[in-house]
């Protein structure tokens, strides 16, 4: 007597081969199988996924669907209220810059400015205080009035002379 089966195992029990549907039922285990090489995911199986440790920072929320695939939470878009997917350091009070997220919902922001010229406005600092004259003669005038041109070039608020 003869069999034809799609599923059987080889005289000896050296070999078993699988040509129709393997079930495992829920509770049993497999063992001895190897890992290598992983299986490539597809559209339809997840297959092996190899990715470097995660750090303390580095969680978000995973699920598996019925379909048995892996889903993992998608970063919100940026909007005109919210900044979206975007994870930076906290600012300082040195940090802040008027920033803008575009119809294409990239963020923009502008560019640093550069120190000032004669033909360009930019970077500046406070000029020092220079105090009220209270000069009696033109010399004294003279004096306090050329310190002031000496604190407003210091500062960058006026070109040295050329």
């Amino acid at each position: 007597m003869s069999y034809n089966t799609k599923n059987y195992t080889e005289q000896g029990g050296e070999k078993t081969v699988i040509g129709g549907t393997l079930e495992i039922k829920e509770g049993a285990s497999v063992t001895g199988l190897s890992a290598d090489p992983l299986l490539v995911a597809t559209g339809d199986t997840l297959g092996g996924v190899k990715a470097a440790a995660a750090g303390e920072d580095d969680t978000v929320e995973v699920k598996i669907g019925e379909d048995s695939k892996l889903y993992v939470q998608a970063l919100a878009a940026a909007t005109d209220e919210t900044l979206g997917g975007v994870i930076a350091d906290e600012a300082t009070e040195d940090d802040t810059v008027e920033v803008k997220i575009g119809d294409d919902h990239k963020l923009y922001v502008p560019t640093y400015p550069t120190d000032a010229t004669e033909s360009i406005s930019g970077l500046v600092k406070a000029a020092a205080n220079q105090a009220d004259s209270i000069a009696e003669d033109t010399a004294t005038l003279v004096t306090d009035f050329n310190a002031l041109l000496a604190k407003l070039k210091a500062a960058g608020l006026m070109a040295d002379q050329e």
